[in-house]
């Protein structure tokens, strides 16, 4: 029988990692079912990315080019036949913080642990807080596979998922397509 194999990509997680080890690549452009298949090593996956959506403001340049931006990245990724489910951007003191992306991303592990819609998880973040749904996922006998990058790894997940991979800055560089 062929596992059902679900790829998550904690979006802003992936993003700010990939902009630490590669400033000059730019995401809307990026190869992100390749990374997927290059994990996965199968042709049968889904691919989920969640991330914050962009609110723009009238007057606010700044607010507009963003969501400008992820409108494309939101085009690329369909292209690719890439799900996107959508946290929220909160604005305090200033800044933007993304809200109900972790939540979203732990309630798919867990539903889709306890539904049988998955065998096997690779979790592309960093995020601590999702150690609770792993744990569940590992309880209802899935596999949770972290993916971190290469000098940036979270110990805890490495530790409490069932096995992890970590990318190296030229996996990342070949499936960087140039802008266009």
């Amino acid at each position: 029988m062929r596992k059902k194999i679900l790829v998550q990509f904690d979006g802003s997680n992936f993003y700010n990692k990939v902009k630490k080890v590669l400033p000059q690549v730019h995401l809307t452009n990026f190869d992100y079912h390749g990374l997927a298949k290059s994990l996965v090593k199968s042709d049968q996956f889904q691919v989920v990315y969640y991330v914050g959506e962009i609110r723009q403001y009238e007057g606010n340049k700044k607010s507009e080019m963003l969501y400008s931006n992820q409108q494309k990245l939101f085009t690329h990724l369909r292209n690719q036949n890439i799900d996107i489910k959508l946290g929220y951007l909160l604005m305090s003191d200033g800044k933007f913080h993304e809200k109900g992306v972790d939540v979203q991303i732990a309630v798919d592990i867990v539903r889709g642990s306890i539904k049988n819609e998955y065998d096997k998880f690779y979790l592309i973040s960093s995020d601590t807080d999702l150690l609770p749904a792993i744990q569940t996922a590992k309880d209802e006998g899935r596999e949770i596979i972290y993916v971190g990058f290469e000098n940036f790894i979270s110990r805890a997940l490495q530790k409490n998922c069932s096995s992890y991979v970590i990318l190296k800055k030229n996996q990342i560089l070949k499936l960087a397509k140039s802008k266009k």
